[in-house]
């Protein structure tokens, strides 16, 4: 009996600490506004992501709607993701970026900001979507762990690799299209 109540005491201590985690995953974009004219899309999603693993999201997009995407990653991944958009209709690879690239420069990168010449302010990377019809988008998130310790002389031993837990969010914002017709 008393492992019982031991067992059922370190469950109910431990779900707080769980709840606690996908809490801070979904409220992640909360804290974010959306940019003039757009508007947060519920299919908006935040997902616990480890290291040295690859995630699929899905992403319906209607005709009548533009939609722009913005991606973020927590800091304990060091932005070390790879992110591919394949448009599902076509089966065309619209998107294959890392999250970081040395240039930092507008289109080059998914997670870092880069300098925006227009506004003279640092912007988080953005990518946006008019579709013509109605289509689906693929969004493949790696999540590339990094090397940890000395490499080993000998070949049959690999580094070890540290694996790292933390919120990935794909933010989907949209607006009725500028370019309509019937």
């Amino acid at each position: 009996m008393k492992s019982k109540i031991i067992i059922l005491f370190t469950v109910i201590l431990s779900l707080p600490l769980f709840s606690n985690a996908q809490g801070k995953c979904s409220d992640f974009f909360k804290y974010r506004r959306p940019d003039a004219t757009y508007e947060y899309n519920d299919q908006s999603s935040s997902a616990v992501c480890v290291t040295g693993q690859t995630y699929e999201f899905v992403l319906p997009l209607t005709k009548g709607k533009d939609y722009r995407l913005k991606f973020y990653a927590a800091a304990v991944f060091n932005n070390r993701l790879n992110f591919k958009i394949i448009d599902e209709s076509t089966h065309e690879t619209v998107i294959d970026l890392p999250g970081e690239s040395q240039l930092r420069e507008e289109g080059t990168c998914v997670l870092a900001d880069f300098y925006n010449e227009d506004t003279g302010k640092s912007t988080h990377p953005y990518f946006d979507f008019y579709p013509a019809s109605s289509t689906t988008l693929k969004i493949i998130m790696e999540v590339i762990p990094a090397p940890q310790g000395e490499a080993s002389d000998n070949p049959n031993i690999k580094k070890q690799v540290k694996l790292n837990r933390g919120c990935v969010t794909v933010v989907v914002l949209d607006k009725p299209a500028e370019d309509s017709s019937f």
